[in-house]
């Protein structure tokens, strides 16, 4: 008896043993920089919750504007976009998808969870209606012509209507927000997976308040198999400690490690990296239409930002080359506007922006200043690869002509809240949007326009007339050879007058096992379809 039960134990120890290997290696282990918020669709844009999110739910058109759901949309008309949707398609608890799901979607995006905005619903308020034409049809309605709409549906993600349990028949959508809906999943109900449904490649297993989350395979799949049977999602903030994590084997990729952990790899045969061009740029906001800017002390009582002499000193004085050769390994591209030079739609035709110190004291002295004013440098330590770094080479570079600079490196969550309550007057910041150029123009420094969506993150209190008329064209511009030339139009001007100072176009990097190919994507999302073996 002692001897088969001992064969019995050797049998179980190999199949599970079997088992291990045959799940670890259609597993795919993932660290991202910061935890996902959560699985509500519609509660955050930030890059961890919506790569983890694009895991589960599609749009209409995907960010990089290949088909999703639909399979064709043109303009009707100069105000109604028309989608055909995707024939077939199931969602993840059985229901077919329909356009009546898409009204549906759009309703609950407009729906102010817990009294608060989705992170959406101005991008829709030109909307004035949605209709379910057929099945396979559905129709968005805009009260002026709003071209950049579909770029918008890019992040409507696709919720199956059946769990409101709605009565048969259309989806009145009304832009005030609840459709007449009274009984939307809560954010709650998602965390739990009960409403954590859509038609992408994986299905939520389990999701915790850590932000950790394990996905499987959709074998329903409308599209190609997805390319893993399992995958693993984790937090880890610490740069360090992801790199850790992947040399240990607890992970397969890591999102941004440093420059210097990539250097570490060459020539280490069992790990790799891949590094893609972003649509990231990495800027400073400058509160330059306030008489008095937070944290801006100068010995006149004024705000010397208010002096284009000072802006364009501060941007004389910083060797962007420098920070992108030695602080970025070269793996970053230095900026010559607000956008990425290489994206469709930015200015093909701007020229450098001059490092030239001396010349910057000149226009310090003119400006009134010979011997600088106080400033607060404020720059998040958990955002950007090697921030903190680049933060302190800019502190470094502004004392050399003078300025007293304070550095302030934060947290995330305490840098965020100061620049939402607008304290700061001068920080570093990245952004960057799948629309283009023109989309992140013109909500960093258009004056407020509410009809026509622009200037929702006007940090810098800037205004100019022209930059606003160029602006306020592109907006509802449908002709795209037009609509480039008015957004290059705003560029110019921007960079003419400098409410912010560019500085370089973040490359996204990841590091990953040898045997893995990652193709890169531009909006620094991390998903299991852009990781393969090899």
């Amino acid at each position: 008896m002692k001897f088969i039960s001992k064969r019995i134990f050797l049998v179980v120890v190999m199949l599970v043993s079997l088992y291990v290997s045959v799940i670890s290696a259609d597993t795919l282990r993932m660290a991202y920089y910061a935890a996902p918020q959560t699985v509500d669709p519609y509660k955050s844009s930030a890059s961890p919750t919506a790569s983890l999110n694009e895991h589960i739910y599609e749009a209409l058109v995907s960010r990089t504007d290949k088909k999703l759901l639909a399979t064709s949309w043109h303009w009707k008309d100069d105000t109604t976009l028309v989608f055909n949707l995707r024939k077939g398609v199931r969602f993840h608890n059985g229901d077919a998808f329909s356009a009546r799901d898409v009204v549906y979607s759009a309703c609950r995006m407009m729906f102010r969870v817990s009294g608060k905005k989705n992170m959406l619903t101005s991008a829709m308020s030109p909307v004035t209606d949605v209709v379910a034409v057929n099945d396979n049809t559905v129709e968005f309605k805009t009260v002026q012509p709003y071209p950049i709409l579909t770029a918008k549906l890019k992040s409507l993600a696709i919720l199956p209507s059946g769990l409101a349990n709605l009565p048969v028949g259309n989806i009145k959508y009304d832009n005030k927000g609840n459709c007449g809906i009274t009984n939307f999943p809560t954010r709650a109900q998602f965390e739990s997976g009960r409403a954590a449904i859509g038609t992408g490649p994986y299905k939520l297993q389990k999701f915790e308040n850590t932000g950790n989350a394990d996905l499987v395979r959709n074998n329903n799949y409308w599209g190609s198999r997805p390319n893993w049977e399992r995958v693993e999602i984790r937090s880890v903030k610490n740069s360090g400690a992801r790199m850790a994590g992947l040399l240990a084997g607890d992970f397969n990729v890591i999102e941004n490690p440093t420059t210097e952990d990539v250097t570490s790899l060459k020539g280490n045969d069992d790990y790799s990296y891949t590094s893609e061009p972003s649509w990231r740029s990495i800027f400073l906001i400058l509160d330059v239409g306030s008489d008095v800017a937070p944290g801006v002390l100068a010995s006149d009582g004024k705000n010397p930002l208010k002096d284009l002499r000072v802006r364009q000193a501060m941007s004389l004085a910083i060797n962007r080359q420098a920070i992108v050769d030695h602080l970025m390994g070269g793996m970053a591209t230095v900026a010559n506007q607000f956008a990425p030079s290489y994206q469709k739609g930015a200015d093909p035709n701007m020229p450098v922006l001059e490092y030239d110190p001396q010349k910057a004291q000149r226009l310090l002295t003119d400006a009134g200043y010979p011997d600088g004013f106080q400033l607060d440098l404020h720059a998040p330590n958990d955002r950007y690869v090697n921030g903190t770094r680049v933060a302190q080479a800019i502190a470094q570079y502004f004392s050399k002509i003078g300025l007293k600079v304070n550095l302030k490196a934060e947290p995330w969550s305490v840098f965020r809240k100061g620049r939402s309550k607008r304290k700061l007057g001068v920080f570093m910041y990245g952004w960057g949007h799948p629309q283009g150029p023109a989309q992140m123009t013109s909500y960093a420094f258009a004056t407020r326009n509410k009809n026509l969506n622009l200037g929702a993150s006007n940090y810098s209190n800037y205004h100019n007339d022209a930059f606003d008329a160029a602006m306020s064209k592109w907006a509802v511009e449908i002709d795209m050879a037009k609509s480039h030339g008015y957004a290059q139009e705003a560029m110019r001007i921007a960079v003419r007058d400098l409410p912010g100072i560019p500085l370089y176009y973040q490359h996204s990097l990841w590091a990953h096992d040898s045997n893995l190919t990652v193709e890169g994507r531009p909006d620094e999302r991390s998903w299991a379809e852009m990781v393969s073996k090899k």
